[in-house]
């Protein structure tokens, strides 16, 4: 009802606009935005832990104690209504398969999913939005994705956490916390729409190389799962019994 009536506000401020202001062209893009974004459309979650082991295993070779705390994990949380859980986070050096794990929890929930990375990222408005009163303003990565995916209860994959920096633009880390923290995202408001979002449904998952960069306010809410680099051996049956066969399809 609350967007609806916002809607309704901004139809009427449309309608009422010279078609020569610049004024009407920002007016179309933040309805178009609200129009978009899933609201009140989720995925329905298909939980089987037995299921979720046999995709892990068919997809991921080895890492056997690395699985066997995301299914722990995927339990608790299915168990727990309340969703006041520590985030995912998966540590380990480039190339290891942290974003395909993510990729492969979401299909063995029957869960869509989407990615973004924030390796680079230096200004806290690329997180949560700039205001409608800048010139090219536009919602955030987190919004943008949301309304990009059409659910609001996806896997949502952040890469390169680690990888954040900090200047006079601002600091992307406390921004990135208001998304991660289960008391605050329940009414998450992006600068550009203006208007509380439940991120609450969201399954957060997290990568980095490195741990020791990860800033300490998100570590501290995070459940680390570090994931260690392959042996030749390992690499030799990984390309045999997984790379080729899928080459091959």
């Amino acid at each position: 009802k609350r967007i609806k009536k916002r809607l309704e506000i901004e139809l009427n401020r449309y309608k009422s606009c010279n078609s020569n202001s610049p004024e009407i062209g920002i007016i179309r893009n933040y309805i178009d935005v609200l129009l978009n974004l899933p609201w009140s459309k989720s995925s329905k979650e298909v939980f089987d832990p037995i299921k979720v082991r046999e995709y892990l295993e068919a997809t991921h070779f080895g890492l056997s104690e690395t699985k066997e705390r995301i299914i722990e994990h995927i339990m608790v949380r299915h168990s727990n209504k309340s969703n006041n859980l520590p985030i995912l986070c998966l540590v380990g050096p480039p190339g290891v398969g942290k974003t395909s794990i993510a990729k492969s929890i979401a299909e063995a929930l029957n869960l869509k999913y989407v990615k973004i990375s924030v390796g680079g990222v230096n200004d806290e408005a690329e997180i949560i939005g700039h205001r409608r009163t800048y010139v090219g303003a536009a919602p955030g990565k987190i919004i943008s994705s949301l309304a990009k995916v059409g659910v609001n209860n996806p896997v949502f994959i952040i890469d390169e956490i680690d990888k954040m920096t900090k200047d006079i633009k601002g600091d992307p880390a406390s921004a990135l916390l208001e998304v991660l923290d289960k008391e605050q995202n329940q009414k998450y408001v992006d600068h550009f729409i203006d208007e509380e979002f439940d991120l609450s449904k969201v399954m957060f998952i997290l990568t980095a190389n490195y741990l020791d960069k990860i800033p300490d306010e998100l570590r501290d809410r995070m459940e680390i799962i570090n994931i260690s680099s392959y042996t030749e051996y390992e690499k030799i049956k990984i390309a045999k019994n997984y790379i080729i066969p899928k080459l091959r399809d």
